[in-house]
Formats: structure tokens, sequence, C-alpha cells
């Protein structure tokens, strides 16, 4: 099985990705964010930490993505690995350290620019064989 796979969507562009765990979903939906955004493969020069925390996995997910959003393209930084744990207390928790190094997206090419990982369909489902999400992803 693939990490993730575009899916249709008649305005924005969607995904849908998959992970044996909560932690791979998230570095699966990362990845996949910015394979979207632009073909550079960055090197692990810089280092970021990343702590969020929401009430649900929905909220955790939209979170984080558009942290990385933000990120990107106000610090100009572009993800190159993730280590992420995460905590399920009466919140749900991520503390991340994000690798990359320094990109700038009105220097560089970009291929899409991502403006937000949305809510619209969005859904955490478990199985047997682990996680998947669907994320819209506004452009």
């Amino acid at each position: 099985m693939a990490d993730f796979e575009l899916i249709e969507h008649t305005a924005d562009i969607g995904v849908r990705v998959y992970g044996k765990d909560l932690p791979e979903l998230f570095k699966n939906s990362a990845i996949a964010l910015f394979s979207l955004i632009t073909d550079f493969k960055p090197q692990p020069k810089k280092e970021q930490r990343i702590k969020l925390h929401t009430q649900t996995w929905e909220d955790l997910l939209v979170t984080w993505l558009n942290e990385l959003v933000s990120n990107f393209f106000t610090r100009e930084f572009l993800p190159h690995s993730y280590k992420i744990i995460i905590h399920e207390n009466k919140e749900k928790e991520l503390d991340a350290i994000v690798k990359g190094e320094d990109f700038s997206p009105y220097k560089k090419k970009i291929n899409l620019e991502v403006k937000a990982a949305t809510y619209h369909n969005l859904k955490i489902e478990r199985d047997e064989r682990g996680v998947k999400a669907e994320i819209i992803f506004d452009v």
C-alpha cells in the first residue's frame, strides 16, 4: 500500500493518506502536502520543534498541516524528516521534531500554492491495517 494517493476534488486538491498508526499518518500527511508544493528535496540542516494540542484527532491533523504550511511561507522552512510523538490524554497532543532547510517559496519554483488543510469531508478511520485520512487542501 502506498503512503498516500491523490483523490478527485472539484475546486481544490485532496489526498488519501495511510499509516500503521497515528504518528505515521501525520508524517505521511506532511509528506503528501509537500509533494504537492515542490519537487525540491531538502537536506536536514535545521531543526524545528512543534507542540500542538487539540480536542480531536481531526483538529490535530488540520492544525499540524496548517502549522507546516505557515512555517513554509512565513519562516521559509521546507521539511525533510519528521519525528512525531502523539499523546492521548484529555486532549490530543502532538510533539514533533521537524528537520529541513531554508527554502524561499518566493525565489524558488513551487508547483502548487497550498493555502491550508481544510475540514471538508475530513475523517480519520482505523481498520485492521492501520489508520487512513482523506484531506482536502485549499489551493
